[in-house]
């Protein structure tokens, strides 16, 4: 009985010894697999690193571009706030232009009203000027009270 009971428990042993050289097999082919894995991967890892490095460095050239980008937009802000202030010291200008036109008109139209009162007439040695007789009566008051009066002029001072 012994003899049996040892060949029971040596087959359960072989059996066993069977079972885990298989499950040693698995393991080593799971290990085998997993190092090629890593190292795929590895592999990967390392062919990646210049793309990392281009991306990278594509990166620091938008910044840069950016900020070339900011700073044209700022000197375009100058020149504009500048070109505001010119279209604005030109429009103040162009209104004391104006102004300055409609009183150059004015004492033009003053100066006309009081030239009409004379009439100049040659005579031998220069021009005579005299009051016209017809004339508005506010261009005659206005003369008196310039003290205007008729008066001879030589062709010199006439020139």
């Amino acid at each position: 009985e012994h003899g049996r009971g040892f060949i029971v428990v040596a087959a359960e042993v072989g059996k066993l010894a069977e079972r885990s050289k298989i499950a040693a097999d698995e393991i080593v082919a799971l290990a085998s697999h997993s190092v090629d894995s890593t190292e795929g991967a590895s592999a990967i890892m390392y062919s990646v690193i210049p793309e990392i490095e281009k991306t990278a460095k594509l990166v620091q050239e938008i910044a840069a571009a950016s900020n070339e980008q900011n700073s044209g937009a700022e000197q375009i802000n100058n020149a504009i706030q500048q070109l505001n202030q010119v279209t604005q010291q030109n429009a103040a200008a162009s209104e004391e232009l104006a102004t300055s036109s409609e009183e150059l008109s004015s004492q033009a139209e003053q100066l006309k009203d009081l030239i009409s009162f004379f009439k100049v007439e040659e005579s031998g040695k220069g021009y005579v000027a005299r009051v016209k007789s017809a004339v508005k009566p506010e261009v005659k008051q206005q003369v008196k009270h310039q003290n205007i009066v008729e008066r001879k002029v030589s062709p010199q001072t006439s020139k």
